[in-house]
């Protein structure tokens, strides 16, 4: 395929085909959420501060599914009883004299598991629980982590349960080579704060090795992809429900290629949704290394800021308070549903076949020098982008004017008063093309001024 690429573009550099740019937006568009070969009983959990008590949760409700659960500076199960007042003191800054308490917690999971709105707690003995508390976290005091610990040995092995509080850290995701100071009190007032400290400790990779048990040393270099996901497939109208519209999964190459992999969710804290903190968390948490060398697929599931009165979560929390769902601490819980189902997803099972052709490619607009397209997604596994050709005639031969993970684009520097034909490619993860899309034809506007030199062609 290479091979006949570059020959068209010679063939279209003989015959005076102007050079062509694609010129699209900065961000890839969502692509649907893959399905892959994982391993049933490796599928687990972990997350920060509303991250970590919707880990916790998570595992309490669907403990018949889950291997186990890392949790960091969260806080017993259904702790706030669905009132934002105690999550905001007993459940993060309680007083000595009114921490939360255990047996509290324990009846609601009895409860609960009585009506069948969770799984049954037994599922919880052999679970792996991990648990950090910073020593220095005056967000979510060490004493509720003490508290949650508590709970926790009330239902699982206490051999399988690690408890770190010795670490100096403000309460933060701790990383062991990113962020700031370990001390660092994170400022929700600074757009530069993602809640992410350097304590020269690897807090994702010490909770994936307990999870899973000896893992490979962390990768050198990824290798593997960052996908985009709408999770309007998983909920309907995210936002509403201050799910983000996007969602993310870091993919190793062997499980894009079909290989047993594991299953691990990583949700973020509150004040780190992607348009405050961009892809720091995603990026710089500390997963994809140990999940690139170790064949586990990591999901990120998004939250976002909600002010409305439904949904009223301005520092983009998860529900763990109920401010989205009454039953947000069981499985039919809004929030909590939309999670099982992309994990669902991930593990339906690897699809063998072709990419998809895109289809419906059109012009939507041309000037003296560009013609703007778009075309309908394509179909079919490991969704990359999509590949942009022209040429001056419909029989071809067809040039590579650029690459782009849009479903519209815009190709530039072309000449005036000419007729161009377009077609579109889709690319898979593993750069293998789709068959071609529909043609379309426009023609750029005349001009008095001559038509730009010809310089060559983009190279694929």
């Amino acid at each position: 395929m290479m091979r006949s690429i570059l020959h068209a573009i010679r063939r279209s550099a003989a015959k005076g085909l102007a050079l062509a740019f694609i010129s699209c937006g900065a961000h890839a568009a969502p692509t649907p959420l893959d399905s892959f070969n994982v391993d049933p009983d490796g599928i687990s959990v972990s997350g920060i501060s509303s991250g970590g008590y919707m880990a916790q949760q998570f595992l309490v409700a669907y403990s018949a599914s889950l291997r186990g659960a890392g949790i960091v500076a969260g806080g017993p199960y259904y702790c706030a009883k669905g009132s934002v007042v105690t999550a905001l003191t007993d459940c993060t800054t309680p007083t000595v004299l009114n921490p939360p308490d255990p047996n509290q917690s324990i009846q609601a999971t009895e409860t609960y598991a009585s009506k069948g709105a969770i799984d049954a707690p037994a599922h919880l003995r052999n679970a792996k629980v991990w648990l950090f508390s910073g020593s220095k976290d005056e967000t979510v005091y060490p004493i509720v982590m003490d508290k949650l610990d508590e709970y926790t040995r009330h239902y699982v092995n206490p051999s399988n349960i690690f408890y770190e509080k010795t670490i100096p850290a403000a309460h933060s995701m701790v990383t062991d080579d990113y962020g700031f100071a370990c001390d660092h009190k994170g400022d929700a007032n600074n757009p530069n704060d993602n809640f992410i400290n350097n304590c020269n400790y690897d807090a994702a990779g010490k909770i994936l090795a307990h999870i899973y048990g000896p893992l490979k040393p962390e990768a050198t270099r990824l290798r593997g992809t960052i996908v985009n996901f709408a999770q309007s497939e998983f909920i309907a109208d995210p936002v509403a429900h201050s799910m983000n519209v996007n969602g993310y999964a870091y993919v190793p190459v062997a499980c894009d290629e079909g290989a047993k992999c594991r299953v691990h969710v990583a949700l973020h804290g509150c004040l780190q949704y992607p348009e405050r903190i961009g892809d720091a968390y995603r990026v710089h948490a500390g997963y994809n290394e140990r999940a690139d060398a170790n064949r586990i697929i990591v999901l990120y599931p998004q939250t976002t800021a909600s002010s409305t009165l439904s949904a009223y979560n301005p520092k983009g929390c998860w529900d763990w308070w109920g401010y989205d769902d009454p039953n947000y601490a069981t499985r039919s819980g809004r929030q909590m549903r939309a999670i099982k189902a992309m994990i669902d997803r991930l593990a339906a099972g690897w699809r063998v076949g072709p990419i998809g052709a895109p289809t419906q490619l059109h012009t939507t607009g041309s000037t003296t020098q560009t013609v703007a397209l778009a075309w309908a997604a394509s179909g079919g596994p490991r969704l990359a982008g999509y590949n942009i050709y022209y040429a001056r005639s419909a029989a071809g031969p067809y040039a590579l004017a650029g690459t782009t993970s849009e479903l519209s684009t815009t190709i530039d520097k072309l000449a005036a008063g000419t007729t161009y034909y377009f077609l579109v490619r889709a690319v898979d993860r593993r750069h293998a093309e789709s068959s071609d899309s529909n043609r379309s034809s426009a023609a750029t506007l005349t001009s008095l001024s001559p038509p730009p030199p010809i310089i060559g062609l983009v190279p694929s």
